[in-house]
């Protein structure tokens, strides 16, 4: 009886491999550069709405001058561009910025996958799609992406990492995403402060972030803490129009959860608009 179900376990699994396949095969795109054909459907394919591409493919295609691969690493160098992406991540680098991929990085028929619009902003190049025929157009640019280092303002930076730290060390890469968007969304709020440090230690109406009065905010971020803030700078939206979150096991009898709108679960945090 053991050796029956494990054989029709097996051929399910064959046959579910088969139909993911094909249904890759039928959506995969053909991809042009500079209007050269680099792939007509064989390589890239698109993942709920997302098209991923060939790493090595088109950054060779757009002017790379080295793509390097190693332990599970791959590093592209290209005129005004060092890029590095890792298997499993959900985000890569590209010139010292943090680009978010939903769908972690995977590696297809021994080929790191990226989205395609993300590693054309990470080139400088523009792409356009062409839905009816299943094509991609992706034209070179003159500049590639902007460096981190002008990009992230240093203060902002440095306290939003802290109280992702504080608030969110043993979150996942999302959760900490998103008490990053709490912070930011406040900024951009009428009813809160204007900057960064100063909704982290607003306490017009009550301290809003503990970690900031206790000393917790003062300890160091993790490479992680660091990166959830640079991806929350980039405008990765995790918590939607969140204000608020609270440690889940308080919730329900909170204010938030007897005044606010419930938004999300993620992890041991909830959010509230």
């Amino acid at each position: 009886m053991l050796k029956k179900c494990i054989t029709v376990l097996i051929a399910a699994l064959l046959v579910a491999s088969f139909f993911v396949e094909n249904a890759l095969a039928e959506s995969a795109p053909d991809i042009y550069v500079d209007g050269e054909i680099i792939d007509d459907g064989g390589m890239s394919y698109i993942e709920n709405g997302t098209t991923f591409v060939p790493l090595r493919a088109v950054s060779v295609a757009l002017g790379a001058d080295s793509v390097k691969w190693e332990k599970g690493y791959a590093h592209v160098t290209a005129p005004g561009l060092e890029l590095t992406a890792e298997a499993g991540q959900n985000y890569f680098t590209a010139n010292g910025r943090y680009l978010y991929v939903k769908a972690a990085i995977s590696i297809q028929n021994g080929r790191m996958m990226l989205p395609a619009r993300l590693l054309c902003r990470a080139f400088g190049a523009s792409i356009k799609w062409n839905r009816a025929d299943k094509e991609i157009y992706i034209t070179t640019g003159e500049t590639s992406i902007e460096s981190g280092d002008s990009f992230y303002d240093e203060n902002d930076l440095y306290w939003l990492s802290r109280i992702i730290q504080a608030e969110a060390s043993g979150e996942s890469l999302e959760g900490k995403i998103a008490v990053g968007n709490v912070v930011l969304n406040r900024v951009q709020s009428p009813f809160f402060p204007d900057s960064v440090y100063d909704v982290i230690f607003d306490k017009r109406y009550g301290i809003q972030f503990t970690p900031a009065y206790s000393g917790a905010i003062k300890r160091a971020p993790s490479d992680e803490s660091e990166a959830a803030a640079k991806l929350a700078l980039e405008g990765t939206d995790i918590a939607g129009a969140s204000l608020y979150f609270v440690a889940s096991s308080v919730a329900a009898s909170s204010w938030m959860g007897k005044n606010r709108q419930y938004f999300t679960q993620i992890g041991n945090h909830c959010f509230y608009t």
